[in-house]
């Protein structure tokens, strides 16, 4: 009988879970895929639709199980009973399980009133393009980007930040631009030779940067902040989730017997879908040695990437080495901003459902 693998959360470390499983282990296992959505959205590329100079690539979720071979049910994880092996839905299904993988994502919470807090959504999209045309129309003169506190990813904000100060350049008009972070150094996390162009290109694009501060609404007095939401565990009922409400996994993403956790539902530092996909593989690994697959499981070893993208070109990024510059219209499409060994590839060759 094979083991029956049941993967909670449809984003980006739940498919590169079950794509890895399918190359792995193959009809060892029976993989299931608990997630509410009818379509994989690529959310990433959603920075640049704001600017209509692109926008976020979705593909069909049934076109993705029949490639990685799992059945798709659309609902959504409410709590697990590890006893009994089994997960409880929101409609209130119950489903068994040999293997459970949670990859269900954080809660985003908007860090602080009087913001647009980007999530990427088809809604905030549509206030960030309304910001740009009114900063277009000279009605809007000041902006504040601004990195909240606690668990986010940083990267979409200097992109939007970065791409605003291009359209205000481009249009001739003079905006006083902002942007305030808590980090040391912008984008610091890619270390010391990615923060030295980061700034370069931030102080190119007239943008004033504030480091080292969490932000008070007393800070700058400027007509509309922009900011991204913190990250908060969801609290799964049944789970040993920390203070925060997130996953403690091991390095083989391993929570509890027989309970595995990736992406932004475990407590690691750094929420980016390259990172889930790299836990997604070692959790794959383990579960594919156990059942029965001649593999040898491979401990998460997190290795960031990153792609900084505008209208114009993209960087890729990358701790201990120069970003490296590419030409937008070069890149084959979508660009590896979430670069998962199994997902990347399978996506480039998977013809989206709509762009």
């Amino acid at each position: 009988m094979p083991t029956n693998v049941l993967i909670a959360g449809g984003g980006p470390a739940g498919l590169e879970a079950a794509l890895s499983l399918h190359r792995l282990a193959g009809e060892r296992v029976a993989v299931t895929v608990l997630a509410p959505e009818a379509e994989f959205t690529y959310r990433p590329l959603s920075v640049l639709t704001p600017f209509a100079a692109g926008g976020e690539v979705t593909y069909p979720f049934d076109r993705i199980a029949s490639d990685a071979g799992f059945a798709h049910v659309r609902d959504r994880l409410a709590s697990v009973d590890m006893a009994a092996r089994e997960v409880h839905t929101v409609t209130g299904e119950r489903l068994g399980y040999d293997v459970l993988l949670i990859a269900s994502g954080a809660r985003p919470v908007v860090p602080f009133t009087g913001a647009v807090a980007f999530t990427g959504s088809l809604t905030d999209q549509e206030r960030l393009h309304g910001i740009v045309q009114d900063v277009e129309g000279g009605y809007l003169r000041s902006l504040a980007f601004v990195v909240p506190a606690g668990a986010t990813w940083p990267l979409p904000l200097y992109e939007l930040a970065l791409m605003l100060a291009a359209r205000s350049f481009e249009m001739g008009m003079t905006v006083d631009l902002h942007l305030v972070t808590p980090e040391n150094e912008p984008l610091e996390l890619f270390g010391a030779q990615t923060t030295r162009v980061v700034n370069d290109l931030l102080a190119r694009g007239g943008i004033k940067v504030h480091t080292g501060l969490e932000w008070t609404p007393a800070m700058l007095d400027v007509q509309r902040v922009i900011t991204l939401p913190r990250l908060e565990g969801p609290a799964i009922a049944g789970l040993p989730n920390d203070e925060h409400g997130f996953l403690v996994a091991d390095e083989f993403g391993r929570v509890a017997p027989g309970v595995y956790a990736a992406g932004d539902v475990t407590a690691g530092a750094i929420k980016q879908g390259g990172i889930a996909c790299q836990q997604a593989d070692a959790a794959a690994s383990h579960i594919a040695a156990l059942a029965g697959a001649d593999v040898e499981p491979k401990p998460f070893k997190p290795e960031l990437r990153g792609l900084l993208l505008t209208e114009h070109w993209a960087r890729y990024l990358k701790p201990g080495a120069g970003p490296s510059t590419l030409a937008t219209p070069g890149l084959r499409w979508p660009p590896n901003k979430i670069d998962g060994r199994e997902l990347s590839h399978y996506l480039k060759s998977l013809e989206p459902a709509r762009v």
